[in-house]
């Protein structure tokens, strides 16, 4: 097993959007040159999604404020809302990834060569690699279904407009977005708008996508780590001659993993600030959005809705796992038959054992930590912003 077959879905979501693929020195697999007409349909996503903040802020400060119904506008700008701060976390996140390609490709060599110990040693490296690849291959066919249903909807809506007695039409774009030229009542002005959602969503969701399994792979491999330490210092041999030299490399290989755990925590501060953030709002508007339209937008808000609890939680539970991981060594360390070693062995042992005295833990800004503790307080808020404004009605 080589490193690079933890990335095999990251390089399928990075076809998907025409993004740059990561690459370092370990990589075995020939480099995937991008030709003239990819990097144009990449830009072409980039320019829309990056407009896309824009249109929905103009549609929002244009929107009809006559309506009869305070509630249906108040919808309308939550559905607003909503978009805008999937547009926004996805345009963070594209910059964040571009500005920090290097450093992240610089990260994955490191993990490269600390990945050739598991090879040497008993690991449980095809254990996490199957579970990590059945999460994630689920997780990629949910977000294709939800890119295909949000960009077929103004279609099927236009459809079944047309096949009824009325053929009263709304051009209904993907989201509520202002464009500079007339689509209400123009076909060409209409599918031009509906090509360009179209890019803009297929970059937001590849460039949310992309993160999270990103943030997925270092906590995976951080968990192989971490679990491979515990494994040794249970195997190793208190009364064995090179005990001491074992416990040395154990040592420094603990202090690699924390460094290693420190340097992801570093490059994805912004992302875990931004998300944790920002769904608070948009979940509670979502949620807001689906109990207010029918049948067919409600279903793409709760497809919304549903992309938003499952990207924070998938960030949680990766730093919950990588908790419950880094949490073996010390039990390891104990239980290990120190009391029939030398006196140098057992200080060696304590040093150790004191650095893992407690769980490593992912944190934004070495604020909030990123776990499961974390994702629920969230959800109970945007729960409460929900209910506070369901009150209104």
């Amino acid at each position: 097993m080589q490193l690079e077959d933890f990335m095999r879905y990251q390089d399928l979501v990075c076809q998907a959007a025409q993004l740059p693929r990561f690459d370092w020195n370990g990589r075995r697999s020939l480099k995937n040159n991008r030709n003239l007409a990819k990097r144009m349909i990449f830009w072409f996503g980039a320019v829309n999604l990056v407009y896309h903040n824009f249109g929905c802020i103009m549609y929002a400060y244009y929107a009809d404020r006559s309506t009869k119904d305070p509630m249906d506008y108040i919808a309308e700008l939550a559905s607003v809302g909503a978009m805008l701060g999937f547009t926004i976390v996805g345009t963070l996140n594209l910059w964040k990834l571009w500005t920090l390609k290097p450093n992240i490709e610089k990260l994955i060599d490191d993990f490269e060569e600390l990945f050739q110990i598991t090879k040497r040693r008993p690991y449980r490296s095809h254990h996490y690699y199957e579970s990590y690849t059945r999460f994630i291959r689920n997780l990629l066919i949910f977000f294709t279904l939800t890119i295909a249903y949000y960009n077929a909807l103004p279609i099927i809506l236009m459809t079944r407009e047309l096949l009824t007695e009325s053929q009263k039409l709304s051009y209904r774009l993907q989201s509520s977005t202002w464009y500079p030229w007339q689509f209400q009542g123009s076909i060409p002005g209409f599918l031009v708008a509906v090509v360009c959602q179209g890019f803009s969503c297929q970059v937001n969701l590849c460039v949310l996508i992309f993160s999270q399994f990103l943030v997925s792979f270092f906590g995976i491999q951080l968990e192989i780590h971490f679990d491979g330490l515990a494994r040794q210092l249970e195997a190793i041999d208190a009364r064995h001659p090179n005990a001491k030299d074992q416990m040395k490399s154990l040592i420094r290989y603990q202090k690699e993993i924390f460094n290693m755990a420190d340097r992801v925590n570093e490059i994805f501060n912004f992302t875990f600030f931004i998300s944790l953030s920002i769904s608070v709002t948009c979940t509670s508007s979502l949620a807001f959005s689906v109990t207010m339209f029918d049948l067919g937008p409600a279903l793409k808000h709760t497809f919304g809705l549903l992309i938003f609890l499952i990207y924070n939680f998938c960030m949680c539970r990766n730093g919950t796992h990588l908790i419950f991981a880094s949490d073996k060594v010390l039990p390891a360390a104990f239980y290990n038959n120190w009391y029939e070693g030398d006196l140098a062995y057992r200080k060696m042992l304590l040093i150790l054992m004191m650095r893992a005295t407690k769980p490593y833990i992912w944190r934004t800004y070495k604020l909030a930590p990123v776990s499961i503790t974390t994702y629920m307080a969230t959800l109970k808020f945007s729960y409460q912003m929900f209910t506070c404004v369901r009150s209104l009605k």
